[in-house]
């Protein structure tokens, strides 16, 4: 399963540099199904070892590292010059530091929780953007511009300390209820209808819903801290009794 994670990454950068830039795109999210699928492959078959999860990491750094962002820079980012391939290295060296971050976490970090974008994510975003640009033939006279800020912001993103969630806590092992199946082929048939609009577009919301919550963490932390004070502020203000009895 790594190994096809690998080939697909790789096939993305191929097709990117021969300028079928859609099935560079859906390339990287059938790289996202294999490497989805290898992990709980290595679980249920009680094969994972220390050499899988080295390996894991490497086909992960093609796939999601490199071929999004020398893809997304043979789609519009080349129009830039030397500015559009730093932006794209910006992006395949917060890949290399987000993988390289959480191999040494790895038992250490909470497991409901990632620190900062995961690079298949950060991948998905780039490569649902050119799959919709492409097939909707959208020109707004703004893709290229988009295209380089969004490559900067997700490639930031990958390095930052900003929390996303691993979405490890829902358990699919016991028996899943049937309103869940349900709604797994309500899911489906969504995305089937728009699959470009409907990936990119959950990417995206996953890459804003890491900042969303920050945000939102932050302005509870900075109210606590107010109140906190507010508190003290008072406690120490209070007149004391000194009638004698």
């Amino acid at each position: 399963m790594t190994t096809l994670a690998l080939f697909a990454g790789f096939y993305a950068v191929i097709a990117g540099m021969n300028g079928d830039f859609i099935a560079g795109a859906i390339a990287i999210f059938v790289a996202m199904v294999f490497d989805g699928l290898d992990g709980r492959i290595a679980r249920m078959t009680n094969s994972s070892s220390a050499f899988g999860a080295e390996y894991d990491s490497l086909a992960d750094m093609v796939s999601f590292g490199l071929a999004p962002a020398l893809l997304i820079y043979q789609w519009m980012l080349s129009d830039f010059g030397k500015l559009g391939w730093l932006i794209a290295f910006v992006f395949t060296a917060g890949a290399a530091l987000r993988l390289a971050r959480f191999n040494t976490q790895v038992g250490v970090a909470d497991k409901r929780y990632f620190q900062g974008l995961p690079s298949p994510a950060a991948a998905a975003v780039l490569a649902g953007l050119v799959w919709m640009v492409e097939v909707n033939q959208i020109e707004t006279g703004f893709e290229a511009s988009f295209a380089l800020f969004v490559t900067l912001a997700t490639g930031l993103l990958m390095v930052s300390n900003v929390r996303y969630s691993s979405f490890k806590e829902l358990n699919l092992k016991d028996k899943v209820p049937f309103v869940t199946l349900l709604l797994i082929v309500l899911v489906v048939v969504v995305v089937t209808l728009k699959p470009s609009v409907i990936l990119f577009a959950a990417a995206f919301l996953y890459a804003l819903s890491g900042v969303v919550m920050t945000v939102f963490r932050l302005r509870q932390t900075q109210e606590q801290r107010k109140k906190a004070k507010a508190s003290s502020v008072s406690t120490e203000t209070e007149p004391t009794d000194n009638s004698n009895s």
